[in-house]
């Protein structure tokens, strides 16, 4: 693949003696990681061990590991079938943990454009499924990925909408104690291994992406409560798309104050405004072991956002299953299935997608992704045993071999809740959602 010319002056002009190391960052290929799902309180790491897959702590996020061998068989695990984990580079990392930095107790959160769903996930586990996580996704198509994903990893305070995020004002008007807004971008850190990116690279994408950022800043803005924070971030480095688009909100909006979030010289901005600049967080991958990303938190001016009212509806036999569950967790009743989603109450009422996650058709028959999300905390009586083998034929749809006589147990492995089934005929039929059979790819 030829290198895109322009792209390479221009950023010779930006970084000078830092250009053949910073176009080295961009041509070698990226480091596998994964971020578990520690909302659960269930150790996936030794059934990933036993795959021969290894794994190293980030010096950063303790939540995240560098798979420094057997990356192939990541997928292949009870772990990440069950959602527990999410493979992730860091640099997805820093927007919601910066985020939850300025949140306040039960917040109410929303994902601006948040398929897949690896930031609303990693929001929702950061918090603990407290508050409540509204994730946007203006494609029909990738709306079905994200969901998919909220169901796997059990983020039952999340709802999803779908809106253009240039009118989400029009929707959610200060609505959020708390906005992640993962902007459209040229995606400039995948230019040298990905030909689509490098072939059409140039100057025109850049102000055309720019503009359709300040379009979304500024309606996502208008969402805020007085006192909530605005996590900005992107993919790519042109300073247009970054500290371009924020120096300029800045200067056209009053209510808008930058807060620091820099962490020393190594992360300043690039675009020689100083104020900006110098409270910014760049993730350089010349710089530090990650993907490039740029992340700016912009405060509304006002009082401190003070979180949303909780409203809890609970179920006495989802009650009973288990020693404790979340304060917030509540149940609601469809026309045919129940619900478990957060009791945390949004101030706005848009038309939802979906909210929370499948708890059972018939109680009290689990589903299989509220016992993978709650069976830490199940009772004994209620669990079976099976051995590696028994799980993964689970995972694939298949009936496993009786080993209890209660009538509707969740399967484990070790620690990790594998699915539920239900005793027929001296078996244990399978009870897992085809749902998770048939999407089992979709987020790749």
């Amino acid at each position: 693949m030829e290198k895109n010319r322009a792209f390479i002056e221009h950023f010779s002009r930006i970084f000078g003696t830092d250009s053949e190391a910073f176009f080295a960052s961009l041509e070698r290929l990226p480091s596998k990681h994964v971020r578990m799902n520690t909302k659960r309180g269930i150790n996936y790491l030794p059934e990933i061990a036993e795959h021969g897959i290894i794994l190293e702590n980030d010096r950063r996020f303790p939540a995240v590991y560098k798979v420094l061998g057997g990356a192939e068989k990541l997928t292949s695990t009870v772990s990440f079938q069950t959602g527990g984990f999410y493979i992730q580079n860091p640099s997805s990392v820093f927007p919601p943990d910066v985020l939850c930095r300025f949140l306040p107790e039960n917040p109410a959160v929303m994902d601006v454009s948040a398929a897949p769903g690896g930031k609303t996930v990693a929001l929702c586990d950061m918090l603990k499924n407290s508050g409540v996580v509204v994730a946007n996704e203006p494609s029909s198509k990738r709306l079905r990925s994200l969901e998919f994903n909220l169901e796997k990893y059990g983020c039952w305070s999340a709802k999803t909408v779908s809106f253009d995020g240039r009118v989400l004002h029009r929707h959610l008007e200060e609505a959020f104690d708390g906005i992640l807004l993962d902007a459209p971008c040229s995606n400039e850190n995948k230019i040298f291994r990905n030909e689509t990116v490098n072939s059409s690279w140039e100057p025109a994408l850049v102000e055309r992406m720019a503009k359709l950022q300040r379009e979304i800043l500024e309606s996502a803005f208008k969402c805020l409560k007085k006192g909530g924070v605005l996590v900005y971030s992107t993919c790519t480095f042109s300073a247009e798309e970054n500290e371009g688009v924020i120096g300029s909100f800045l200067a056209d909006n009053d209510e808008a104050e930058l807060l620091d979030i820099s962490e020393g010289e190594n992360t300043f901005g690039i675009s020689g405004n100083v104020v900006v600049d110098e409270k910014v967080l760049r993730v350089m991958p010349h710089k530090l072991p990650y993907d490039g990303f740029f992340i700016a938190a912009l405060r509304r001016k006002g009082d401190r956002a003070d979180g949303c009212a909780v409203k809890v509806k609970r179920d006495k036999q989802l009650d009973s299953l288990f020693y404790e569950l979340p304060a917030n967790l509540s149940v609601s009743q469809g026309s045919s299935t129940a619900y478990i989603e957060t009791g945390c109450v949004l101030e706005a009422r848009p038309h939802l997608s979906k909210s929370g996650i499948r708890l059972w058709k018939r109680a009290p028959e689990l589903s299989a992704q509220s016992a993978w999300e709650l069976g830490g905390s199940l009772k004994e009586e209620y669990r079976a045993e099976t051995g590696m083998e028994g799980a993964l034929r689970y995972l694939k749809g298949f009936d496993t071999d009786k080993t209890s006589d209660y009538h509707t147990p969740v399967l484990y492995y070790g620690e990790i809740p594998v699915g539920t089934v239900k005793t027929v005929d001296g078996k244990f039929k399978n009870k897992l959602d085809r749902y998770f059979l048939y999407g089992k790819n979709i987020e790749f």
